[in-house]
């Protein structure tokens, strides 16, 4: 199986997950093959698209294909950088600057606001002490590679639709973005602010959440 780094493009990625035995734990593309022909709807569906029906490369194609449809442009945040000064309100402009303030982007960069680097957690206090109950899965990437450097570093999540995504953190321990705030301004930035400014700084990421364009009216 590829390292989940070596992945060339979507089609590669999609070929892992329906024979990995923890996410899906089918045997074979005939056996997944297999139970698709059994819907016949779909199998005519599909052909309209690949004439020549399920194959393991066609079914990656296609979830590929389906993948790049998972994009939520036009947030709030997204129209104030477009130059819509109205599309923020004055808190949330306040919640943008302290996300400046703090240097959030250093992690939550890019278009995403996340998603490219793995970071530890606990950069300003010991998260893990003051959790308990370590587990293996706060080893983080230390769990892939073995480097005693990966030792709880774990990938910076986007922060697009970070609303809607709650529970946070790779434990769900903050089921809350309020207390999402609160443990990474604790464990990551090493300072504590006023709960005004952390419902300042949630408001702001509440303008993350974007609209999917297949459902957009």
């Amino acid at each position: 199986m590829r390292s989940p780094d070596v992945y060339a493009n979507l089609q590669q990625q999609a070929e892992g997950p329906p024979l990995n035995p923890i996410e899906m734990a089918s045997r074979s593309w005939a056996e997944i093959i297999a139970k698709l022909e059994k819907d016949k709807e779909f199998k005519d569906e599909f052909k309209k698209v690949y004439p020549k029906g399920f194959s393991d490369k066609n079914i990656t194609d296609a979830i590929a294909e389906f993948e790049k449809t998972l994009i939520t442009p036009n947030s709030p945040f997204d129209r104030y950088l477009k130059g819509d000064e109205h599309a923020l309100t004055k808190q949330q402009k306040r919640g943008y600057q302290l996300f400046q303030q703090n240097k959030c982007g250093t992690c939550h960069t890019g278009v995403n606001l996340g998603g490219q680097s793995y970071e530890i957690m606990g950069l300003k206090a010991d998260y893990f002490a003051a959790r308990g109950d370590l587990t293996s899965a706060d080893l983080g990437r230390y769990n892939v590679t073995k480097n005693e450097a990966d030792r709880y570093r774990f990938k910076t999540p986007t922060l697009r639709n970070v609303a809607l995504t709650a529970p946070y953190f790779h434990d769900g321990s903050a089921s809350t973005l309020q207390q999402a705030v609160k443990d990474m301004l604790t464990y990551q930035v090493g300072k504590s602010l006023s709960e005004r400014e952390i419902n300042d700084l949630v408001v702001f990421l509440e303008t993350l959440t974007g609209k999917y364009p297949p459902t957009e009216n």
